[in-house]
């Protein structure tokens, strides 16, 4: 289903490379951050966590309302609890990818 540009959501993407023996860590410091920081700003619509097979990436994914709710938080963010770049440098994250994604269609199953 197409979503109209006034009800567009915008999802944020953040991969970290790791090695394996952080990779856990990682992912229990990002659900944390999650739900003790991001889930309390407007506009957040929700997050997952997840961990790659091989046990060197991790991605986190955020759904916000829209891009501005996910700036407003981005910059709160900056000035505030949460330190990406610590989380960088606590679980020597040898590379981090940032995206950001404007939601355009959406497909859910038939029930």
């Amino acid at each position: 289903m197409t979503i109209s540009a006034s009800d567009r959501p915008f999802s944020q993407l953040v991969e970290f490379a790791v090695a394996p023996q952080h990779q856990a860590d990682l992912v229990a410091a990002l659900i944390d951050q999650a739900e003790r920081f991001t889930c309390t700003y407007p506009g957040f619509l929700g997050a997952t966590v997840q961990a790659s097979e091989d046990g060197c990436r991790v991605l986190n994914y955020v759904q916000w309302q829209d891009r501005q709710a996910c700036l407003d938080a981005f910059n709160n963010a900056e000035q505030g609890e949460q330190d990406m770049h610590g989380l960088v440098r606590r679980y020597r994250a040898t590379s981090v990818t940032f995206g950001g994604f404007e939601v355009m269609g959406r497909i859910e199953p038939n029930r």
